[in-house]
């Protein structure tokens, strides 16, 4: 790039002006995500405009006004009719830690859409993202589209079980309560800190929250934003701490994102008290509402402990949607997290291989060459024939392997053009297993 303004502003015809936004476009910018966004005219969904207000404020430990991109039409009063942004943070492979650039709130005015508006913008924050030295963006949004502009879905979005108390069983009561919980404060994050790492442990894929992130997710966004965080911690009688919780409360249940457990304290007992203490908030607030809280949603992804710890009592899985992963430079992803590759390798039947893991995705192709176990190089073959390989992917699916999204049994059946000689299918099952994640996003 050229400055660090990567090329904008930049004039794109018909009077269309892209330009990165300023702390003064915060009110237009907050209404407009609001009307382009709500589903429901006559019921806008106000929270994007907390949302907005809280990334463009300069509060946000990542995020400011300048990582917004605007397109305003000069021949109309300067008006924002497309607009997208950047959150930057940190997540980690299996512990190696990278950095993502998260692009969020994309919009286009319906009478400007179908000009190129968001790719223009979308090359902007991908340059700004490089440049931050972050090795994969990672979006949420509407089916396909994203595919557009190198996406692959490819990690879990959400997903996760229902507790209904009005089912047999889940309605018991208890004499006295043996826990108790209490709203979390900027005392309790290094407790926090602790706890969160357990709520995570099966994820392939966590982001990284130090101090500051715990502090500004529960005290410094505005409280109606999507991404406020309300953190409890379950404590004995006698004040000790035994895991967290991280609930709100959206239609007619409690939404439960995040829930963790002491090392050496059961499950099951905090898990039960949990659903006795919201059954009785429910109720509570059912007085006074039309539409009655009847469960609670454990929105804590595809795998979590707390489903074997309330087992048959908890409805059958709600399928996650997906994230979109991009992913600019693989060779450079798998250097990074090489370290996780060779202790894979180094703890299985593979031990110690040597030879060169010949992968090819049609339109490019990698090699991994292998000595005693040890990743030494990662480079690139001209084939004689378009499918030959040891390994072939068809378009960005290879993402899905590699992020434990999908194994290798699972792209070989939806994709007949996948297809893998039999040491490079023993090879990538060891280095490439399937593992879940449930991410945290950052707002």
């Amino acid at each position: 790039m050229t400055d660090k303004n990567f090329d904008l502003p930049q004039k794109l015809g018909d009077g269309l002006l892209l330009r990165w936004a300023t702390p003064a476009d915060a009110d237009e910018l907050a209404a407009f995500n609001v009307r382009i966004h709500s589903n429901d005219a006559d019921n806008p969904e106000t929270f994007l405009a907390y949302w907005t207000q809280d990334l463009m404020n300069g509060e946000h430990p990542t995020t400011r006004a300048d990582d917004f991109t605007v397109v305003v039409d000069m021949n109309n009063g300067r008006k924002i009719i497309s607009s997208l942004n950047l959150i930057s943070q940190r997540w980690t492979y299996d512990g190696i830690e990278f950095g993502v650039g998260r692009p969020e709130l994309v919009g286009t005015d319906p009478a400007y859409r179908r000009r190129g508006l968001v790719r223009a913008q979308m090359d902007a924050v991908h340059a700004k993202s490089a440049a931050r030295g972050e090795l994969v963006q990672a979006i949420t949004g509407i089916p396909w589209y994203y595919r557009q502009f190198g996406y692959e879905m490819t990690v879990d979005l959400g997903g996760g079980r229902d507790f209904f108390w009005n089912r047999p069983g889940n309605d018991q009561t208890v004499d006295e309560e043996p826990y108790q919980l209490r709203l979390a404060t900027a005392a309790d994050i290094p407790t926090l800190m602790q706890l969160y790492p357990i709520h995570c442990a099966d994820s392939l894929l966590v982001r990284v929250r130090d101090e500051a992130l715990w502090a500004y997710e529960m005290t410094g966004t505005h409280r109606d934003s999507p991404y406020a965080r309300r953190v409890y911690l379950v404590e004995t009688s006698t004040g000790d701490a035994v895991g967290y919780v991280e609930y709100r409360q959206w239609g007619d249940s409690f939404n439960v994102h995040e829930f963790g457990v002491r090392p050496g304290h059961p499950w099951r007992p905090v898990a039960l008290f949990l659903t006795r203490l919201l059954r009785a908030k429910a109720a509570d607030l059912n007085q006074e509402r039309e539409k009655p809280i009847t469960r609670i949603f454990f929105n804590l992804g595809a795998a979590h402990p707390l489903y074997q710890a309330l087992g048959r009592q908890l409805e059958a899985l709600r399928p996650p949607y997906a994230w979109y992963l991009r992913v600019p430079d693989v060779p450079g992803f798998i250097r990074h997290v090489t370290p996780v590759l060779q202790q894979r390798l180094a703890q299985s039947i593979m031990v110690g291989y040597t030879g060169t893991l010949k992968l090819n995705f049609y339109t490019w192709r990698m090699t991994l060459v292998w000595e005693d176990g040890e990743l030494r190089e990662i480079g690139s073959y001209t084939p004689n024939r378009l499918e030959e390989g040891d390994a072939v992917f068809p378009n960005l699916t290879f993402l899905q392997l590699l992020f434990g999204y999908r194994s290798v049994d699972e792209l070989r059946h939806a994709f007949v053009d996948c297809h893998l000689k039999d040491e490079a299918d023993v090879l990538l099952r060891i280095l490439f297993p399937k593992r879940p994640s449930a991410i945290i996003p950052l707002g």
